[in-house]
């Protein structure tokens, strides 16, 4: 049911079937595919169960696109008593302040070789190898005071007659807020700063390293300084490396605009686990991507991909643990089924997160699936389709007779609505809002715009309900709209569907919360535009006929 219904939301068609390789090689042509470790071994991945899972996956998985083979978080902390995944003191870091792998696990890194081992046997198979890093820098380096690497001499970065070191770099309130012990930001306007990044993605670079997997710099923990350096490095390497961004926790369509061309993959949401509530969260954020025209836009040399997440399925372990896998994934059939296709249909980014050494046949067939693999790939202008509509009858059959109605439709009026839709703030005619004082403490919106003799259609205008710290996140400019003077429900910025003025007087907005998704700001020259998805808000006036339907039925024998 929830498939069907899946099916009837999105409209797609197939672009060329027959050429696909384009004349001019680029990152990410269609969405990236592969394999993660996180949802199976969280961050207790041995070099032994990577290697054996990346066999695997090149004999069962890469015929069908799955590409990449990717260790997650933790690489360099000792799997110890006391270790967990905020915990402060149990990394491997060089004299640097880099983090190499934990020895123990990844025998292969001894004497300085990091992952070049592992990359050359993951090369070997035929896939691309990748990994998971942190915003900046560590608390580990940070506390150690380590000096900064400059990569030109070789030598410790000199600037101003010193050498610099960690603490002149390290923004220590800016930690990353889901590990706030273990990574904290750096000071990109510094050209220790600077050189201290530059001297990360080098070094992946020289171990083999295909694919990053940068985290704690988007959504919540939003810095745009060190992913726009980050992008110029990856730019200037001699490597090709595709740059993802995760998480995703509260990323708006208008917040991807500043990053998009910097990347070839982000997140959109939170971790996506195997409950039915975060794979139903995921409509509305792709419907939002898809009207903005986010998917397959401009990337890092190439395109970039908004990124739903791994595919929780198959055997799994617990967020957050300490243990390997050692269950199967709590989603039902038909729920797995819906996210396969929600996946496939929103073109995002398909990393399957079970362990690859028990995929039962169940889950192969449902993550190779050539038709939803097609869609994924190949599906092109893939947007929600706004309206649904449909009949029912039924056909009332006797031994003598079988009935049938017959319909007349009878004039009995004039109509008049208004819609409010959504669209891009370059269309000439969404300038027609003006703020109009009803009284000191009220103001109202209204579209006056083409509306002849009719009445305007307004709102009324409200500040942000938001603490005092949240309000530092958001424009002096932002508002809440709400449908009426009592203050209860505000206008969604998502582009859902088209409201009526009748929808407004009945009350039938969401109610007023605290997010981007309801924030707006109406510009000078009339314009209303989205915090949340960048679009601009206009009205169209509609005159018609109403007509009453009349019915009889005739009897057929």
């Amino acid at each position: 049911m929830r498939i069907q219904l899946l099916s009837s939301l999105f409209l797609f068609s197939f672009g060329s079937y027959l050429y696909r390789v384009s004349s001019q090689p680029e990152h990410a042509s269609f969405p990236p595919r592969g394999w993660n470790s996180y949802d199976s071994f969280c961050w207790i991945l041995s070099e032994e169960d990577f290697l054996q899972s990346a066999g695997i996956i090149s004999q069962r998985l890469k015929p069908y696109g799955y590409e990449y083979a990717v260790v997650d978080y933790l690489w360099y902390r000792k799997n110890v008593p006391g270790a967990y995944p905020d915990s402060l003191g149990f990394d491997v870091i060089d004299e640097w302040g880099r983090m190499i792998p934990d020895p123990d696990r990844w025998t292969s890194s001894k004497d300085g070789k990091g992952f070049t081992e592992v990359a050359k046997k993951v090369h070997s198979m035929g896939l691309k190898f990748g990994i998971h890093v942190m915003r900046g820098l560590s608390r580990q380096a940070y506390d150690a005071n380590t000096l900064i690497l400059d990569t030109t001499t070789g030598g410790a970065y000199e600037e101003s007659g010193r050498q610099w070191r960690a603490k002149d770099i390290g923004i220590k309130e800016r930690a990353c807020a889901w590990m706030s012990h273990g990574f904290m930001s750096v000071n990109t306007k510094l050209g220790a700063g600077r050189a201290f990044l530059r001297s990360l993605y080098e070094q992946y670079a020289e171990w083999g390293v295909d694919f990053v997997k940068h985290d704690c710099v988007f959504g919540d923990d939003l810095d745009v300084d060190e992913i726009t350096f980050v992008s110029e490095v990856l730019q200037k390497l001699n490597r090709p490396i595709l740059y993802s961004l995760s998480p995703g926790t509260s990323a708006t369509p208008t917040m991807a605009k500043d990053i998009s061309g910097l990347v070839n993959m982000y997140r959109v949401t939170g971790d996506d686990w195997d409950t039915w509530g975060d794979v139903a969260a995921h409509f509305d954020v792709s419907r939002d991507f898809a009207a903005a025209n986010k998917i397959g836009a401009k990337g890092l040399l190439g395109r970039s991909w908004p990124d739903l997440d791994m595919l929780p399925l198959g055997w799994l372990t617990d967020p957050g643990s300490n243990r390997g896998p050692y269950r199967m994934s709590n989603l039902n059939l038909d729920e797995q089924k819906t996210q396969m296709t929600l996946w496939a249909m929103a073109r995002s980014p398909l990393m399957f997160g079970g362990d690859v050494r028990k995929l039962d046949e169940i889950t192969y067939s449902l993550i190779t699936n050539p038709f939803i693999l097609e869609i994924n790939s190949y599906s092109t202008n893939n947007m929600e389709f706004p309206y649904v509509t449909g009949t029912k009858g039924s056909a009332h059959k006797t031994t003598a007779h079988s009935q049938r109605s017959r319909r007349c439709l009878k004039e009995v009026g004039k109509s008049h609505a208004q819609f409010l839709g959504f669209t891009s703030c370059n269309h000439p005619k969404v300038n027609g809002w003006s703020i109009e004082a009803l009284d000191q403490d009220l103001d109202q919106i209204c579209w006056k715009e083409h509306m002849g003799s009719h009445e305007p259609l307004c709102l009324y205008k409200q500040k942000p309900l938001l603490s005092s710290d949240e309000r530092l996140i958001y424009n002096q400019g932002e508002l809440h709209l709400l449908a009426s003077d009592g203050m209860e429900f505000c206008l969604d910025a998502s582009p859902r569907k088209k409201r009526t003025s009748k929808e407004f007087k009945s009350g039938s907005f969401s109610p007023c919360r605290s997010d981007a998704n309801q924030m707006w700001e109406l510009n000078n020259n009339g314009s209303l535009i989205s915090s949340y998805s960048g679009l601009c808000a206009t009205v169209k006036s509609i005159d018609g006929i109403m007509l009453e339907v009349q019915a009889d039925f005739l009897y057929v024998r």
